[in-house]
Order: structure tokens, then C-alpha cells, then sequence
């Protein structure tokens, strides 16, 4: 009786200390998490930053981990930006602690350096990240019914789903490859030299290769993307599928400022009905007489032949090319 007995407490006393044992990891992960959080922002502050997290709750035990936030904000110590959100939600994988995952629980405000305001709002808005031996592995951001407000400007963006992705390209040291994919856009006002394309974009998805990549984290007070610039930072285009007014397109490019910060780069997009999209360009309020003359033409001219065009956007010297033909000047992006 007494061995019959020992085989029926053996397998309970194995559940209890078992149980014991998931709170005692879910604690010290819990706390190692929190750990983590005030550590990074005691780093953050150290190199010349600002954050405050006014509380941190836990939640979730035992199965999930979710470290409420409340009262975030963070200053970066260059190019003068900053973000605040009520509250946002930490959620870290308890198999593996280096997979963590960002729920905003509030809208965000993002304030830049001239003091403009952009409100960040969505249904839902997730990013996540991880790593491997302390360097990022991938990082991604998903949002559904996502809206960007600048009470400053006219209009609202939104877009009814955003995935995008960044990871380190293996093929390259010093080089990230981003995935895009934004559905159903409603821009918040015309796209100058693009006025006559309209507001709604359908999709715009896009293969990205960032090089130089660790530089934008080095941006300066009113020059943010100067350090990337200056050290030969660009972007190329392996693929970008464009759905927009008279234009659908898949096709390829690279791009980058040029000294005075504009923009610099070429474009080149596989355009099986041309006549459409050289006339909406030629139709814009701000082309040159002599370009909407030419384009014109052009556009008359693809109506007879029914034939496609492989469309060259460039971008040089301060000057937006369309099939070599100057349109408008370009402006510093900032």
C-alpha cells in the first residue's frame, strides 16, 4: 500500500513543483523585461534623450506576458523629434524572450523639429522585433485602417492596411532589404507634378534595398537624413508596383538627395497603356508649356500606335525628367 501510495503522489508532487517552477520563470521574465525597459531608457537618457514611462503593469499570467505601458514619451537626443502615446502595450514571447511585440493602445503624437504635429491613429497597430545575439534579425510594423492627421496641413492620409518588413540583407554587409505593402490609400492632398493621378491609390507595394542603412539612425537637428546622405546612403528599387489612376506598373529603380537635399534618382516603369498616363502628367496645373506641348504629342501618339512604353522618371540637378523631357523644378525635400 505504502509503494501503490508513493505512485499516486509522485506524479501530483511533479505537477506542483512544476507549477512552481512556470511561476518563478514568469516572474523573473516579467522582471527581466521590466528590467530591460527601464534599462534602455536609462540608456536613452544617458546619450542625450528624453524618455518617461509614467507606469508599468503586468499582465497576462501564466500562459501570455504583457507589460502595460502608460504615459510613454521619448525625445531623441538628434534631429529634434519626438512621440508620446498614453499607453502601449509590451508583449514578449515567454519561449523566446528576444521576440517582443508593440500593440499602441492610444493614438500616437509624433511632433518634428519645425514643431509640425502628425497624429498617428489606427483599428489596430502592431510592431514587433526581433533579435539574434543582440543585433536585429527582422523588425515589421502592421496597421489596419491606419490615419495620419497633421492639424497644420490640409487633408488626412489613410490607408486601409500597411505591412512593412526590414531585415539585414545577407547579400550585403551594411544593407537592409524593406517590404512595403500599403492597400487602399486615400492621400491627404495632390502629389504635385501628379495633381491630374487624383487622391486614392489602390496599392503600392515595394521591394526595397537600403544601403548604408545604420546611418539613419545618426540624423542631425534640422538635417535628419544628412549623416545617410553624406555616406553614400541610397535606395534601390528591386521592385515597386504601383496602382494609381491611369498609371499600373511594376517596375524597378534607385534613389537617394542630392546635396541640397532633393530628390535624385531614376524610375523606370513598364507602362502597358501609356496615352492615359502622358496625358494626366501633361494635364498637371504646374508643367512647363514646352513639356505639356511634348507630352501631348507623345500621349497622341501611343493612341495610333496602341503600343507600350517603358516610362523613365528621373530626377537630377534639381529637375523632375519624364522620357527626358524637363517638367518642373524640384524643391529640398526639407
Amino acid at each position: 500500500m505504502k509503494v501503490r501510495g508513493l505512485w499516486l503522489v509522485i506524479p501530483w508532487a511533479l505537477c506542483v513543483i512544476g507549477a512552481l517552477g512556470w511561476v518563478f520563470y514568469w516572474n523573473y521574465l516579467a522582471g527581466e523585461a521590466e528590467r530591460r525597459v527601464h534599462g534602455w531608457a536609462f540608456e536613452q537618457n544617458a546619450g542625450g534623450a528624453t524618455v518617461e514611462i509614467e507606469r508599468v503593469v503586468r499582465h497576462g499570467f501564466p500562459v501570455l506576458m504583457r507589460l502595460e505601458l502608460q504615459g510613454v514619451s521619448y525625445s531623441a537626443a538628434r534631429g529634434g523629434w519626438s512621440v508620446r502615446t498614453d499607453r502601449a502595450d509590451l508583449n514578449v514571447d515567454v519561449l523566446n524572450p528576444n521576440h517582443v511585440i508593440f500593440k499602441a493602445e492610444a493614438p500616437i503624437s509624433i511632433t518634428r523639429a519645425n514643431g509640425a504635429t502628425t497624429n498617428v491613429s489606427a483599428d489596430a497597430l502592431i510592431a514587433s522585433l526581433r533579435t539574434e545575439r543582440n543585433a536585429l534579425a527582422v523588425a515589421g510594423i502592421e496597421a489596419d485602417n491606419l490615419v495620419l492627421d497633421d492639424p497644420a496641413e490640409e487633408g488626412v492620409l489613410h490607408a486601409a492596411k500597411v505591412v512593412a518588413n526590414v531585415r539585414p540583407d545577407a547579400r550585403a554587409r551594411g544593407e537592409y532589404q524593406l517590404a512595403f505593402d500599403a492597400q487602399t490609400i486615400t492621400l491627404p492632398r495632390p502629389v504635385r507634378s501628379f495633381e491630374t493621378f487624383g487622391l486614392d491609390v489602390a496599392r503600392m507595394r515595394a521591394a526595397i534595398v537600403v544601403t548604408d542603412g545604420a546611418l539613419l539612425m545618426e540624423s542631425l537637428p534640422g538635417d535628419p537624413l544628412g549623416p545617410w546622405r553624406t555616406g553614400g546612403g541610397r535606395l534601390r528599387f528591386e521592385a515597386l508596383e504601383l496602382n494609381w489612376g491611369p498609371l499600373q506598373t511594376t517596375g524597378t529603380g534607385e534613389g537617394g538627395l542630392d546635396d541640397q537635399r532633393r530628390l535624385d534618382g531614376r524610375l523606370v516603369l513598364p507602362v502597358e497603356r501609356p496615352a492615359p498616363v502622358l496625358t494626366a502628367i501633361a494635364n498637371g496645373p504646374r508643367v512647363e508649356s514646352d513639356a505639356r506641348r511634348a507630352l501631348s504629342l507623345l500621349a497622341a501618339g501611343y493612341v495610333v500606335t496602341g503600343e507600350d512604353i517603358t516610362l523613365d522618371i528621373g530626377a537630377h540637378d534639381g529637375v523632375l525628367n519624364i522620357e527626358g523631357l524637363p517638367v518642373r523644378p524640384l524643391p529640398p525635400v526639407y
